[in-house]
């Protein structure tokens, strides 16, 4: 059944992303660091844009109707650009067959964030007081940093990392750096016999 759903939700999706196909490749392979400069043009296009809006300064309301602005227009001209360079005929089963990997991917990623959340939820339900514990830490946290730290920033370092992620994951940084912290208690503890 959820396999079925699954396979529908991919469908979906690719009738959604048809004309951004011949971006999402060359995309793909940006996002998950393909060449050694990938994510430094990861940082520098992320950090272009917001020193364009910093030195902006705009309010919140035209910011996020500047960011909506340049989302519609890139929305709009990346299709365009995409049919006007590549024919149809440049379209290969090889290349629809990574067009369907990457859409699975996407619904991979969006169902597993879907089950956490609710699964975090469930716990309101399952184990009140843990959750509320839970909740109630973050929110704080969250509201602590954005009294102290610069809201523009925060964006930046957030946008940041989830642009950084896939690559972190495809290059198994994230996993090398978590066996080191569990490496380092064993080191410590040896020194010390």
């Amino acid at each position: 059944m959820a396999e079925i759903n699954q396979e529908q939700q991919v469908k979906r999706l690719k009738r959604l992303l048809e004309g951004w196909r011949m971006a999402l490749l060359p995309l793909k392979s940006v996002l998950l660091w393909e060449q050694q400069w990938h994510p430094c043009a990861i940082v520098f296009t992320v950090s272009l844009l917001y020193l364009f809006i910093w030195i902006m300064d705009l309010n919140t309301l035209a910011t996020i109707a500047l960011v909506g602005l340049i989302l519609n227009f890139i929305d709009f001209i990346v299709p365009i650009i995409c049919n006007s360079i590549y024919s149809p005929s440049s379209w290969t089963g090889q290349k629809e067959k990574m067009f369907e990997e990457i859409c699975k991917g996407i619904v991979a990623s969006y169902n597993t964030t879907l089950h956490q959340i609710q699964t975090f939820y469930s716990m309101r339900e399952n184990s009140p007081c843990m959750y509320y514990i839970i909740s109630i830490s973050m929110l704080c946290t969250m509201a602590w940093m954005a009294s102290t730290i610069n809201n523009v920033f925060l964006l930046y370092i957030f946008s940041t990392v989830v642009l950084l992620w896939p690559g972190i994951q495809h290059r198994g940084i994230f996993n090398t750096l978590l066996s080191m912290v569990n490496l380092a208690p064993k080191l410590t503890s040896l020194k010390s016999e």
